[in-house]
This record gives C-alpha cells, structure tokens and sequence, in this order.
C-alpha cells in the first residue's frame, strides 16, 4: 500500500486500553479509525521550508499534547526505499536546494563532541564571528553522518530522512517530535574540523564507535538541543529513556508473560552474559507496558525506572515527582496508540512491502528526551520539556529478516523457559 492511501487520524484524549488476564498484557480497545501516517513526499523540493519554520521552536510553544490533523496531503511516493539515491555532491541537487536551507558558513568550529551512534555523530559548533547570524544556529546542534574509515563519502540520505520526518514523523507526533531541519554543508570546512576533533578523541570513544569517522558530504542536519542550559535561573536534568514497544507484540503468543523488552532483556540474561560485569539488573531498564498502565505493580511501575542514576540523589523525592509527570504526560499514550494502528499484525505476519509497519518501528526505536527541574518538583506539564528523537526510517525490505528472527528467537526463550517452571 502506498503512503498516500493511508487515512489520516488525530490522537485523541479518550484513547484507553484494557487489561488482560495478566496485568501487563494489556490491549487498547480498537478505534474505528487507527492511527496511521501521512504520506512522504516524492522531492524534498515540495517541503514547506521557509524562514519562520527553520528556527529554533521556543519552549513556550512546545507543550500540545496531540499531533495536528492533517488536512491537505501532497504527493506520495509508493515505496519510502525506492525513492532514488540523490548525488552528495552532484551540483544540480545542490544548487536545486540550496536557497532553501541554511548554510554553516566557512570557520565555523566544533565546540563540544556530544555523542554518536552507529550511523551518527552529533557536535556542538560555533560559528566565525563575521559569519552568519548566531541567531539562526541558537539553541541546535550538528548531526552528521558517519562512515567506516576517514575520507570516504557517506552514503546515509539526509534529503530523504529529512522528506520523510517532515511529511510522516512531524504529522505523527506533533510538537513532540524533535526539530530538526537540513543545512548545507559545503564550502564550510566542517568535516574536516570535526574529524580532526574525532581523532584527538578516539581513545575516549566506545571501541565499537573508534576508527570511524565523518563522512564526506554536502548536508547535515541541525537538531534541537536539549541538554540543560548551565546559564537558566531554573536549573534542569536531563532524562533519557527509549519507550520502545508500548503494547504486547501482535506475534506474541496468547499466553506470554512479558512484554516484547522484557522478553527481549531474559534473552539477553540467558545467552549472552558479561563476565564481570556484574549482576544482571534488568530493573535499571522501564518496562514499557508498565509506562501506560498506571495498575501496574511497584516492583516494575516506579518512575526511577526511567532514570535509575537518580534514585540515589539527595533530591529523589523531589525527582520522583517529576518523573511521574512524564510518565503521566499524554504523549505516552498517543504514542502506544500510533504503534497499535500502524502494526497490525507483529513482525512474523509483517510484509516487507508495508510501510506502515516500518513507521511503526521507526517510532519504537525512537529516544524519550526529557527536561526537568532539578532542585524543585515539576508541578505540571509546564514545568517539563519533553521531545521523541533518533526517529529516521526503518526500512522493512531491509530489516524485515532480522525483525522476524528477533521475534521468533524471544517467542523460543518465553517457550522454553516456560517450560522449565513447575506446573
């Protein structure tokens, strides 16, 4: 099914869930209309990027619990995966974009190495003193693709990663979702500032992460930063977690247990243990069906879950507080609903042709940021800063083999250690 032939839907308030017979194997009730997702755009050149929408969003405006309806829907490409490679340095693409889009002028500088995933790295930079405004940078920062050994050319799409957060993911998850936007790269210098940055670091780097570096590219893409401004009269935290899957897994038997993480972390416990690592403690991780069910039992329930580091701060009462507004924030539940409504089947019945289905592990991958007070409690949804990130898209042609081994490996752990409990 092409994108374009998805209904669209506004998550609502009244969206509740029922129990089954155990506790945390809740479902939501079924809605006439699922949740489902607007459609991406054939050509980054139809996005509705303009000067007022390509600035930072300020924190007074961020706090819609619900994404917006959608009411006019552009043209659909059929297959997120198909959409062509586009040239990383081919002129006509650039000069097709470049007026569109901010450009990191020459000398600017990395500041800080905020961190990196597999694929990504993510910088602070300062710009040259008589380069662009500052203003148009405030409160971003870089992220940039990352490639297996120096000098090499990327090949991670910026162009269409940002299409389909603009046109799928934005719609989505409304105002939650993390602002991002495109910026042009060349002519400024960067990636070489940047990996000379990454080799004078590279000793302090993950040992999956060292010897790889920044890729060769015209674009990068400036993300809102939510680490917590040291110069703020209020002080904050920073909290991050991943919700991950928000509702049993549709391929799960009828009789499991735990939820698809849980699962996932005995898997982990049983087939892959560290030797002095210490005991395992899976209860440093949220269960996620205990996110969305406020009945569910302390052991798994406690808010600390999310942010096991501050369970011993002097401040922990204080913490807590602040902690039970985020799980409590609707978000959480709009969320569980959208993956409801865009899987509906589980891994083992998905196709690789569904895009719903990729949306819907796009978002269970996604990462929870959130900001809190630090030395006060939060007394409500206007005393929290909360965006979904690292939300680019997962490919089903690609990923759906080891989706479904993933699957079919924690439904013969749950058997199997089910098996080996006495009746």
């Amino acid at each position: 099914m092409a994108l374009s032939e998805l209904p669209q839907r506004q998550p609502g308030a009244d969206q509740r869930y029922t129990e089954a017979a155990h506790p945390l194997q809740h479902q939501r009730q079924s809605k006439a209309n699922p949740p489902a997702a607007p459609p991406i755009e054939a050509a980054c050149a139809h996005h509705p990027t303009t000067a007022a929408a390509t600035t930072a969003i300020p924190d007074h405006q961020q706090h819609s619990n619900h994404a917006p309806v959608v009411t006019r829907i552009p043209s659909a490409v059929d297959v997120p995966a198909s959409v062509a490679s586009y040239p990383l340095h081919g002129d006509e693409m650039w000069q097709k974009h470049h007026l569109k889009h901010k450009h990191l002028p020459r000398g600017s500088k990395p500041v800080a190495f905020v961190g990196e995933g597999a694929a990504n790295a993510v910088f602070e930079i300062k710009l040259p003193q008589h380069g662009s405004s500052d203003s148009n940078f405030k409160g971003l920062l870089l992220r940039v693709a990352k490639v297996p050994a120096l000098g090499q050319p990327t090949a991670y799409n910026y162009l269409f990663q940002q299409t389909f957060y603009q046109t799928t993911i934005r719609p989505l998850l409304g105002s939650h979702a993390i602002h991002q936007e495109l910026v042009i790269l060349r002519g400024s210098g960067i990636v070489d500032e940047l990996n000379r940055l990454l080799q004078a670091l590279d000793h302090t780097r993950k040992p999956k992460f060292r010897g790889s570096f920044v890729g060769q590219s015209d674009w990068g893409l400036l993300i809102e930063d939510m680490r917590p401004d040291p110069k703020a009269p209020t002080p904050r935290i920073l909290v991050e977690f991943k919700p991950k899957w928000l509702s049993q897994s549709r391929s799960a038997p009828a009789r499991a247990v735990r939820c698809r993480q849980c699962a996932l972390e005995l898997q982990r416990m049983l087939t892959r243990p560290v030797a002095g690592a210490g005991p395992f403690n899976p209860e440093r991780k949220p269960c996620p069906l205990a996110l969305v069910d406020e009945e569910a039992p302390p052991a798994v329930s406690s808010p600390f879950r999310i942010a096991p580091q501050l369970a011993t701060a002097p401040e922990r009462e204080l913490l807590r507080t602040s902690l039970e507004h985020i799980l409590h924030d609707p978000f959480l539940e709009d969320l569980c609903a959208q993956q409801e409504g865009l899987d509906v089947t589980g891994p083992l019945g998905a196709s690789p042709n569904d895009e719903k289905f990729g949306i819907a592990m796009t978002i269970r991958d996604c990462t929870c940021f959130a900001l809190i007070p630090k030395d006060d409690a939060a007394h409500g949804p206007g005393d929290l800063k909360i965006r979904l990130g690292d939300l680019d898209w997962k490919d089903p042609q690609t990923k759906i083999q080891h989706w479904q081994g993933t699957e079919q490996s924690l439904i013969d752990v749950e058997a199997e250690v089910s098996f080996d409990q006495p009746a």
